[in-house]
């Protein structure tokens, strides 16, 4: 291409991007600007919305790193109840706006489209999913659990498609880790000087920044509790969300030498490690202690003597700290028990009902997100509705044995790409560019999801954390394929 074609063609990116930006601008301004008469305090704020949607939509790099930001927001930037049918965020709006963007350039840069047999492996899921909206006996569960396959299915090609730059996804994980630390705040201060709301009034809107719920489910040993939801619908879905995070934290904690940022990345990862406290759910906390030493034992950070003292000497001035509920709920060992843990007997019932739902059902399942057939299995009371508190059984019962069989295939295939990339990395990327240790992180939290799914319906939660490690590990793996294997010299350099 000669200089002056290529002048004449950034001339007319350029104007094409002054013409998007000019059209998006003012048919967004009729349209809002015609719907917020009456209100000057929306009207005033038009401008900036529109000009932020400008913005995105130029450049797809922004708002990828403003889509990870935003993960951790959930029910903060929800704009419509948890039950609705289709259910409108903050968090969908600008994935939308950031696939439009990416779509858009690649189409005029006639840059190629990333699927590879990942993305095809989960589409195949999600058309098997879809089936189950012609059986199943819940068709608003199953909808509304389908349309959120299908926004897992987007965000993965999203991530796939930009977060193939070492550095942007390195970015994007630690933007997501930093909204996670200001959830964190919000959520100690709301829980120490705020008031808690019932399970159900949790996902209403009106009830959209209440971070605390009060859990009843142990009622005849604890009347009810108090519990760290965040911003998320329950306390477990909270928890797994910090858990996730654990991981990079030390990652970045062990390969950033400024002091001052290894201090607010220790104080980042306090604020998280108190937070999955206040969850006040056990198996959340036991899985929390478990990823640290699995950390420590694949090498993110180093085991010693005075280290393992100062860890026992933190936990122990810590306890007197620990709220009531979280005393009467989860440092109680009494309630380890069948006899004082009422979960813990509902969670065997659930089982076994499900093993009999997906004994029933092998074939087809009964629908994705159908909520309304095990109380049908359940001897004596049980709620209208309820999931069976185990991810690989409920995968079962919803899409039967061929379906589990390619859902978890996809979550195989992402920790083999993390494993993979992890021993690709020395050989053709210099550790300045990005530490094998990021897939190792990768790595052990994805097997935190895998263990944590075997006591509740893991992925059947908005995770979105997971899928943005996933897709940046798949994403990553495939250009490290194409990637010349560096010579010695150049690794030290």
């Amino acid at each position: 291409m000669t200089p002056a074609e290529t002048t004449h063609r950034s001339g007319s990116w350029r104007s094409l991007q002054a013409v998007l930006a000019g059209s998006l601008f003012s048919g967004a301004t009729l349209t809002l600007g015609s719907s917020a008469v009456g209100s000057p305090l929306l009207l005033l704020g038009v401008p900036l919305v529109l000009g932020a949607g400008v913005l995105l939509m130029l450049w797809p790099a922004v708002a990828f790193m403003l889509t990870a930001f935003i993960i951790p927001i959930e029910r903060l930037g929800r704009l419509t109840a948890d039950d609705a049918m289709y259910t409108i965020s903050l968090m969908r709006i600008v994935g939308t706006l950031a696939l439009g963007s990416f779509l858009l350039h690649a189409l005029i840069r006639r840059r190629a489209i990333a699927f590879g047999s990942a993305f095809w492996l989960y589409a195949a899921y999600f058309c098997l999913a879809l089936l189950g909206v012609f059986h199943s006996s819940h068709q608003l569960g199953t909808v509304r659990a389908c349309g959120a396959i299908l926004g897992n299915l987007l965000f993965f090609w999203l991530v796939i498609n930009i977060g193939q730059a070492p550095r942007l996804a390195k970015t994007a994980v630690a933007l997501w880790l930093t909204s996670t630390v200001i959830v964190g705040v919000f959520t100690i201060i709301t829980w120490h000087f705020g008031k808690g709301v019932s399970e159900a009034d949790l996902g209403e809107t009106a009830s959209r920044f209440s971070t605390v719920m009060v859990d009843t489910s142990e009622w005849e040993a604890l009347d009810s509790t108090a519990r760290a939801a965040g911003p998320t619908s329950h306390a477990a879905v909270y928890a797994m969300n910090l858990i996730l995070t654990l991981p990079f934290f030390l990652y970045f904690l062990k390969h950033q030498r400024g002091a001052r940022w290894r201090v607010l990345i220790g104080g980042g990862l306090l604020v998280t490690l108190y937070n999955v406290f206040l969850t006040n759910t056990r198996a959340a906390i036991l899985l929390a202690v478990a990823v640290l030493l699995l950390c420590g034992a694949r090498g993110l950070y180093r085991f010693s003597a005075g280290g393992v003292v100062a860890a026992c000497l933190a936990v122990a001035a810590m306890l007197p700290l620990a709220p009531e509920a979280v005393w009467h709920r989860v440092l109680d060992t009494s309630n380890y028990s069948l006899e004082r843990s009422a979960t813990l007997r509902i969670r065997f019932e659930y089982w076994a009902a499900g093993l009999q739902v997906a004994q029933d059902h092998w074939l087809a399942g009964i629908g994705v997100g159908n909520q309304q057939v095990i109380p049908l299995y359940i001897k004596g009371d049980a709620p209208e509705e309820t999931t069976v508190h185990n991810e690989y059984i409920m995968t079962a019962m919803e899409v039967g044995l061929l379906g589990w069989g390619v859902f978890f295939g996809f979550v195989v295939l992402m920790y083999a790409a993390a494993r993979r990339a992890a021993q690709l990395v020395p050989g053709r990327w210099p550790p300045s560019l990005l530490h094998a240790d990021f897939f190792v992180a990768a790595q052990v939290a994805m097997l935190a999801t895998a263990v944590y799914g075997l006591q509740v319906d893991v992925f059947h939660f908005p995770l979105k954390g997971w899928w943005l490690i996933a897709g940046i590990s798949w994403a990553l793996y495939r250009v490290l394929l194409e990637e010349k294997p560096i010579h010695n010299s150049e690794r030290s350099a």
